[in-house]
């Protein structure tokens, strides 16, 4: 099976996959892992590797970030500390970086096994919103909710 036969080539989230994986402007290559990821799902769940595929970027997506205010001046009184503003990232965006994280967690998992079953593994374990991206994520969002009193600290009128 390869990419002409799902009839992915021409879907715009395969595509930014694609060009995410891509290292030194070797398409080829990241097609190719594409469609070993793909056939592996497939392989294990018929007819189902593109719907996991789906599922898996969805849950990864990046709704909203966290950036770190640095610590205020040293005052005699007040003790100084670490500010975690709340911000919202654009859906393009979100898209990019939850696929960025996902192909990051699947480097990082066993050198031993091949690095198209180590992102086949991730996305599967996403598409059921578990393992450790989706966790992350989750992490996230909960310390943007915990400093959510601090957003209008971020806000800049122009």
């Amino acid at each position: 099976m390869s990419f002409n036969s799902l009839g992915t080539k021409s879907d715009p989230l395969v595509k930014k996959t694609i060009n995410l994986l891509m290292r030194n402007g070797k398409r080829s290559k990241a097609e190719n892992v594409l469609n070993k990821v793909l056939e592996t799902l497939d392989k294990d769940y018929p007819g189902r590797a593109m719907h996991i595929f789906y599922l898996g970027i969805l849950a990864v997506r990046q709704d909203i970030g966290v950036r770190l205010k640095p610590k205020p001046k040293k005052r005699r009184t007040r003790q100084s500390f670490n500010v975690y503003l709340p911000r919202l990232i654009s859906p393009t965006s979100g898209l990019n970086i939850g696929i960025r994280s996902l192909l990051k967690s699947s480097r990082e998992r066993s050198p031993s096994t091949p690095f198209w079953e180590n992102l086949s593994i991730e996305l599967l374990q996403a598409s059921q919103n578990k393992g450790k991206v989706v966790e992350k994520r989750y992490s996230l969002n909960n310390l943007a909710v915990s400093n959510k009193r601090r957003v209008h600290f971020g806000i800049r009128n122009r």
